[in-house]
């Protein structure tokens, strides 16, 4: 170590002032380390507190084992073809309950992505079906995914899927679909949800984008930037459109045609403070269609990804350019 020499006084002894300063800043250095490292445990606590996680993939024990859980739960709902294990699964946060919040990417092409959604209320349980049998579809033909990006997280709220009984809220109590951190939020969602006479089913949470399956869904918006979204729920049997209005004529008509080709109507449901047709569609102007399977039921889930796997096809095969809907391109 450099030796520091000593500055002389007037009166020509040693300045034990100058020497204590350089001491001081050795203390001040230490004090200033030992800050940082309180810093950096109070962030690794926030971070697992608030449900985010380091990046991971399917190969991770922790991972292996939630998909023995979940494989469980397909058994007992005779989902017995489901293969989740062969897909390359990605997760960076878990919930509350610590149950990892996953997603599948297939193409890389994000000026024409689509981001697809499931089981974002768990309890509408064949939505999870649905989207968990077309990530194998989309993995064994390449071809639809070429020149594309196509984002698919099937299980949105595991905890409340994997509730017993399964639920419609997160582990928290939250409706995941009114958390979104909307313009209106403050003003309007927990007066609207206090208005449903304060059904515990479609609780908004105390502040918005509070819920880590809410904070998920944002992130793969961001990071995809996805043209149009799909969300799956149950029951309501329609198809419903949030988004702009610029090309509008030309994707209803698309709608229209799809819905007379898989017999399933279109009827407008409106949006909702806290929502992600709010937040995408509204707000952000990404063309969003929610796919309400006729029925909640576990065991119709083989029948409604028979009845809608060309309709969710198409629906990435639907280009926008320059936020407009254009004929479908490529795949089959």
């Amino acid at each position: 170590m450099k030796s520091i020499t000593p500055m002389v006084n007037l009166q020509g002894s040693p300045a034990p002032f100058k020497t204590r300063r350089h001491s001081t800043g050795i203390v001040l250095t230490k004090t200033r380390d030992m800050k940082k490292k309180v810093l950096l445990w109070l962030l690794v606590c926030f971070l697992g507190l608030s449900g985010t996680a380091l990046p991971a993939d399917s190969s991770t024990k922790e991972f292996q084992l939630f998909l023995k859980e979940l494989k469980k739960r397909f058994s007992e709902y005779g989902w017995n073809d489901l293969k989740p294990e062969v897909i390359g699964w990605e997760y960076h946060r878990t919930t509350a309950g610590k149950k990892p919040l996953f997603f599948a990417t297939f193409g890389d092409n994000l000026e024409n992505s689509t981001l697809m959604l499931g089981t974002v209320h768990g309890d509408e349980i064949p939505t999870a079906y649905v989207l968990f049998k077309f990530a194998e579809y989309l993995k064994e033909n390449p071809e639809l995914y070429e020149g594309r990006c196509i984002v698919v997280a099937p299980l949105v709220n595991p905890d409340g899927f994997l509730a017993n009984p399964p639920k419609r809220v997160n582990s928290r109590g939250v409706d995941p679909n009114r958390n979104f951190p909307t313009k209106s939020w403050n003003k309007d969602a927990v007066k609207h949800w206090q208005g449903m006479s304060r059904s515990k089913r479609y609780y908004p949470g105390h502040r918005a984008g509070t819920e880590s399956e809410t904070s998920f869904q944002i992130a793969l918006i961001n990071r995809f930037k996805p043209q149009k979204i799909l969300s799956l729920h149950s029951p309501l049997n329609v198809y419903d459109y949030d988004g702009p209005s610029v090309g509008l004529d030309v994707f209803e008509k698309w709608l229209e045609k799809i819905s007379r080709e898989t017999n399933h109507p279109m009827k407008k449901l409106g949006v909702y403070p806290g929502s992600l047709g709010n937040y995408a569609g509204f707000e952000r102007d990404i063309f969003v269609v929610t796919l309400e399977l006729p029925s909640s039921e576990p065991k119709m889930g083989v029948q409604y990804y028979s009845q809608f796997k060309s309709a969710v096809g198409k629906f990435v095969r639907l280009g926008i350019k320059g936020g407009k809907p254009v004929a479908e391109t490529g795949g089959s």
